[in-house]
C-alpha cells in the first residue's frame, strides 16, 4: 500500500475505487481483511509482458493468489517492523491452513511487472521476503 492503513481502509471500502486487497497490515501489527479467502481481490493485477507468473497460462492470478497490503506512510524507505512482519506472517498461515496448496511467495511485480515495477519494494527485499518464504516453507519468486 502506498500510504497509511486508514487510507487504505477508507480505499478498499470505497466501491467507486474498484480495487481490492485480502488484507491490509499497518506497521504496529494490525491485520484488517478486507476480502474473504474464498473470493477474489484484485491488488495483483494483471499479467503483463515479461512476468514470471508460474501458474496455469491463460487465468488471471488474482483468481489463484492472495494478497497483502503492507502500510508504508507514502515511502518506501519505512521499514518492516517485527510487528507488520508478525501479522503478515499470520495472515499466510491462515491462508496455508485454507489452501495447504500454495507454494509460492511473490511480489505484485512478478505478475505486473509494467505497472508495478518496485513492489514490494526494498524494504521487503531487503531479507524480509526471503524470510517470510523460508519460515513458511514456500518457494519464493522475484523479478531479476
Amino acid at each position: 500500500m502506498a500510504g497509511t492503513l486508514a487510507s487504505c481502509d477508507a480505499w478498499f471500502n470505497n466501491p467507486g475505487s474498484q480495487v481490492s486487497s485480502t488484507y491490509g497490515v499497518g506497521l504496529g501489527g494490525e491485520l484488517h481483511q478486507y476480502v474473504d479467502l474464498t473470493d477474489t481481490a484484485w491488488a495483483n493485477g494483471v499479467l503483463e509482458y515479461g512476468n514470471q507468473w508460474p501458474g496455469p497460462p491463460g487465468i488471471n492470478p488474482n483468481g489463484l493468489s492472495v494478497s497483502i497490503e503492507t502500510e508504508d506512510l507514502g515511502s518506501g524507505l519505512v521499514v518492516v517492523t517485527d510487528e507488520m512482519y508478525a501479522a503478515v506472517f499470520s495472515a499466510c498461515l491462515d491462508a496455508l491452513d485454507r489452501y495447504p496448496s500454495i507454494v509460492y511467495v511473490m511480489d505484485h511485480q512478478v505478475i505486473s511487472p509494467q505497472s508495478r515495477p518496485s513492489c514490494a519494494g526494498d524494504r521487503w527485499r531487503s531479507g524480509r521476503i526471503q524470510q517470510l518464504a523460508s519460515e513458511l516453507g514456500l518457494h519464493l519468486i522475484l523479478m531479476g
